[in-house]
C-alpha cells in the first residue's frame, strides 16, 4: 500500500526541536521588558498553549471529526520535504515512524534502497484559533493531494492569498477513506457563525512562526542500521 493511500495522520511523527517563540513567552517578554504583567489567561486554548510550550518541540495540526478554524500565517509552505514510514517496534508495540528522506537534502537515503517509497510533505505555519479566539501556532504537514486543494484556494482570486481568509477544517474516515475537509470561512461571521471572536493582528503575528530548520534530518548510519532490519525481515 503507497503512501499516498494511507492515512498516516494518527501515527507516531518524530518530534521536531521548537524554534520559535511562543504566544507564552511573547507575553513574558513583554512582562519583563517594563513592569506591566500579562494576565494569566483562562480557556482551553490558553491551557494547550501553556501545554504546547512546555514540550520544547513544535506542534503538529490534528485533525478529527470536529471543525477547527484556522488561519494561514504565510501564502506558501515553509518547508517541502519527503518522509518514509516505517514499522518499528516500540514500549506500545509496533507502530509507524517519519522519516525524512535523504534524498530531500541531496544524500544517498538507505531506506529507499529497501523499494520503500517516501511520501511527499509540504508544511505550512497555521494559526489554529480556539473558541476563545485565542491563537496557537501549529504545523500542518499535508500530502500531495490535500497540497493541490490549498494551492487552488491560494490561485483562486476570491479565497486567496491563503493569509487573507480563515479556514473551517476537519477530517472524516479512516486508511482509504479518508477526507479532508477545507472550507473558506469570512472573518466577518466568525462570530456568528462559529461563535468565535477574531482575533487581532497583534495576537496573530505574537504566534510566531516555523521554519525549515524544524525538519529533524536523520543521521545517514542511523537508516541504513534500519535499512539493515527491513531487509533481515524480508
Amino acid at each position: 500500500m503507497s503512501s499516498e493511500e494511507y492515512d498516516y495522520e494518527d501515527e507516531e511523527i518524530a518530534p521536531r526541536p521548537r524554534t520559535t517563540k511562543t504566544p507564552l513567552e511573547v507575553e513574558e517578554e513583554v512582562a519583563s521588558s517594563d513592569d506591566t504583567v500579562a494576565p494569566i489567561r483562562s480557556g482551553w486554548t490558553a491551557g494547550q498553549n501553556v501545554m504546547d510550550s512546555s514540550s520544547g518541540f513544535a506542534q503538529i495540526l490534528k485533525l478529527d471529526n470536529n471543525m477547527q478554524i484556522i488561519k494561514f500565517l504565510e501564502d506558501q509552505p515553509y518547508a517541502n520535504y519527503r518522509r518514509h514510514w516505517v514499522d518499528r517496534r516500540g514500549p506500545n508495540g509496533i507502530s509507524k515512524r517519519a522519516y525524512t528522506c535523504l534524498e530531500t537534502v541531496g544524500k544517498t537515503c538507505p531506506l529507499c534502497s529497501t523499494g520503500d517509497r517516501p511520501q511527499a510533505v509540504s508544511s505550512f505555519n497555521v494559526a489554529l484559533i480556539g473558541d476563545d479566539g485565542q491563537v496557537g501556532l501549529k504545523t500542518w504537514d499535508v500530502g500531495s493531494k490535500l497540497f493541490a486543494t490549498i494551492r487552488a484556494y491560494a490561485n483562486d482570486p476570491k479565497v486567496g492569498p491563503l493569509s487573507k481568509a480563515y479556514f473551517a477544517v476537519n477530517r472524516t474516515g479512516k486508511a482509504q477513506t479518508t477526507q479532508y475537509n477545507l472550507i473558506p470561512v469570512r472573518e466577518s461571521v466568525l462570530q456568528d457563525d462559529y461563535d468565535i471572536t477574531p482575533p487581532s493582528a497583534a495576537e496573530i503575528k505574537a504566534a510566531g512562526l516555523y521554519d525549515s530548520s524544524i525538519i529533524q534530518i536523520p543521521k545517514k548510519s542511523d537508516l541504513e542500521e534500519i535499512a539493515q532490519e527491513i531487509s533481515d525481515g524480508d
